[in-house]
């Protein structure tokens, strides 16, 4: 089965422990507990290809201590992991010194390169960090909000609001449109050169998945596509998106980008697809599709076997 980066985690939420803050507690001081650091956008690895660093015994308890925002993740084989969100900490550019080892680098540049549990680990802790930095206040009446059930609500201090937020994520949908031996591809200026990838965007309120399907391919390239059928999904921790990817089928229009939306979009056929190469992602030097492990790639990896089968 292909592997989709930042997925099949395996861990064993417990949500019902998260309303008991007493076991937490205990939990969270047990000498089994580990603990993912965070700090700013960055993970703590280490080691060729890169691990997840994480922090156990008084290491652990240490840093429980020092972080502005603790999450219980769920247990792991009975072991309890925890998330210490360590932003707050004075640091130089490497960031924190933690005694652990390791480096302070993003997931979105060495998630690619970690085993499976590892990236979905530092996904998931991530994805919520982000979350508790982005809602300190309530959106009801701006008082600052507490964390409740290990960090997996944000409850308004005042009494008298009392609204509760929960972690956000963001649906969006990825397609790969296709119109007989050719599949319609798009680049974004803030990609790197030579890299294409399927045509995604954010689903809009009152919007069902497919509909934003059709939407976001007539906006972005002048093409009207339908026979939408849902293929996979994938956590995106880039802040906090669940891309639910798709393929369609082109039925008319003409393809005329819109510049304001994405840099270029063109047709390409598999002989032209034969010829990305993805040691190109390094060098520079030529064509390559979106990375191995993304749902873009799923969806263009199967409409190139559907040709060979």
């Amino acid at each position: 089965m292909t592997r989709i980066l930042y997925s099949d985690l395996g861990l064993d939420r417990a949500h019902k422990l998260r309303s008991d803050a007493t076991r937490l507690q205990h939990l969270a001081a047990s000498t089994e507990a580990s603990v993912v650091p965070l700090w700013g956008d960055l993970n703590l690895v280490a080691g060729d290809p890169p691990t997840a660093v994480l922090a156990t015994g008084e290491a652990a308890a240490g840093l429980l201590a020092a972080a502005s925002a603790t999450m219980f993740l769920g247990l792991d084989g009975g072991r309890p992991l925890f998330a210490a969100d360590l932003s707050a900490l004075p640091a130089g550019e490497d960031g924190p010194d933690l005694g652990l080892g390791g480096r302070w680098l993003g997931l979105r540049t060495t998630g690619p390169q970690m085993p499976t549990w590892d990236g979905a680990l530092l996904a998931y802790a991530r994805g919520l960090a982000l979350w508790h930095r982005r809602h300190r206040f309530c959106g009801t009446c701006g008082a600052p909000t507490i964390a409740v059930e290990g960090g997996h609500v944000r409850r308004c201090g005042d009494a008298a609001c009392g609204v509760e937020s929960y972690p956000r994520t963001d649906p969006a949908v990825i397609m790969l449109v296709e119109d007989g031996d050719r599949v319609l591809l798009h680049r974004q200026r803030v990609w790197l050169p030579g890299m294409w990838s399927c045509l995604a965007g954010f689903v809009e309120p009152g919007e069902t998945l497919e509909e934003a399907v059709i939407r976001e391919v007539r906006e972005e390239s002048g093409i009207e596509a339908a026979d939408v059928r849902y293929v996979a999904s994938q956590p995106w921790p880039f802040p906090g998106s669940l891309m639910v990817a798709f393929t369609a089928r082109a039925v008319g229009g003409v393809l005329a980008p819109d510049l304001d939306e994405v840099e270029d979009a063109q047709w390409f056929s598999r002989a032209d697809l034969a010829a990305f190469d993805d040691r190109h992602r390094r060098d520079g030097g030529g064509l390559f599709m979106a990375h191995p492990g993304t749902v873009a790639r799923l969806l263009l990896d199967g409409w190139i076997a559907r040709a060979a089968g």
